[in-house]
């Protein structure tokens, strides 16, 4: 005799499981409108890194004297796991969900409409030369020895405020009547103007000098109005700086060249033996940046064994409620900031933490 109430039964039971199983196939399937960010390498840039087979060391400088260094200065990366022409599907969403040292973020944030990831390696390529040549500006800076800076027009934003007004390779003079000293000089002048507001630019243009006007816009998701424009620092630097990485770009490790630089210049170490990471970008005279991927850098920092990991003050509001165990946080705003914090750290003091950042 049939039992129809179990026979019932098995037939909802298979039937869920074929439901669950075709959800699962169309999560697998299905591209997201987000990517992963979790934590990338740690390289230390006072050792050596290993590209195509070959062992060099990570900085060198040739044509000044250098002094030996112990300990490591960690300089901290994010990887990201998707892309417009790659993107991660619903079902790989998961595992990141229920791991705290990954972050899900929408796709937009890190590939504006249009970019593609090219585009995006292309741009983090050309902030991560403009990092190294500043951050030898800034070592060089703390050491007394100031470098003359000239900034260029690296590209021009398609649809952007400059398009069809400056030109890539143009050399810019001044703002109005404010000679252009420093990018931080250059970003203050456009600034103040505000949004909407016509800027006259000084620029040189194969070795003649013209005026042109650009008017500024904010941009979506901005603060401060914009020229459109990406650029590109040129120092007159004293000795040769080689900087070997392999498939790493972004600005954000300007603060951890510039400890090395300056590490590698001066008697005795600066760690004194202690590993050290960082994050940070960096100006040309020693102004620590903001930068993005906190959290993960901060696994990344802890899983590389870090006695201390310096971060931007800037930063401060992005540190989350929960650290890794042990990882020690020291937040600075300039280069000054953070080798004092190290020194103390090396001699087994406590640097300036966390109550360092400004109340909320």
């Amino acid at each position: 005799m049939i039992d129809y109430e179990r026979e019932h039964r098995r037939m909802r039971f298979m039937l869920g499981g074929a439901i669950l199983a075709f959800v699962v196939l169309l999560a697998a399937t299905i591209p997201s409108p987000y990517v992963i960010e979790r934590p990338g390498p740690v390289v230390d840039t006072l050792g050596k890194i290993t590209i195509e087979g070959e062992t060099e060391d990570v900085i060198r400088l040739e044509g000044v004297d250098t002094y030996p260094t112990t300990g490591r200065l960690n300089l901290l990366t994010v990887t990201t796991v998707g892309s417009p022409q790659q993107p991660v599907d619903w079902l790989s969403l998961v595992p990141a969900l229920l791991d705290r040292t990954q972050q899900i973020t929408p796709m937009s944030s890190l590939f504006p409409e249009g970019t593609t990831e090219d585009d995006r390696d292309a741009v983090n390529t050309a902030l991560m030369g403009s990092s190294q040549t500043r951050s030898v500006a800034a070592a060089l800076d703390e050491l007394g020895e100031p470098v003359p800076v000239m900034l260029r027009v690296g590209s021009v934003a398609e649809d952007g405020p400059a398009e069809g007004i400056l030109e890539q390779g143009d050399l810019l003079v001044a703002v109005g009547a404010d000679p252009v000293e420093d990018f931080e000089s250059l970003r203050a002048a456009v600034a103040s103007s505000g949004a909407g507001s016509e800027v006259e630019l000084l620029i040189e243009r194969s070795g003649e000098r013209r005026t042109e006007t650009v008017t500024p816009e904010i941009p979506e998701g901005g603060e401060d109005p914009l020229l459109g424009i990406t650029v590109v620092s040129e120092y007159d630097l004293p000795f040769e700086v080689t900087i070997s990485l392999d498939e790493i770009g972004g600005p954000s490790a300007g603060m951890i060249f510039a400890l090395a630089i300056y590490d590698e210049l001066t008697p005795g170490s600066l760690t004194d033996g202690i590993d050290v990471s960082g994050t940070g970008t960096i100006g040309e005279s020693g102004e620590v940046g903001p930068i993005g991927g906190l959290s993960q850098k901060m696994w990344g920092a802890a899983r590389a064994g870090s006695d201390l990991m310096l971060i931007p003050v800037g930063n401060c509001g992005d540190v989350p409620d929960r650290l890794p165990e042990g990882l020690r946080l020291a937040p600075v705003a300039t280069l000054s900031e953070a080798i004092a914090a190290v020194e103390t750290a090396a001699d087994g003091g406590t640097p300036p933490g966390l109550e360092r950042c400004p109340a909320e």
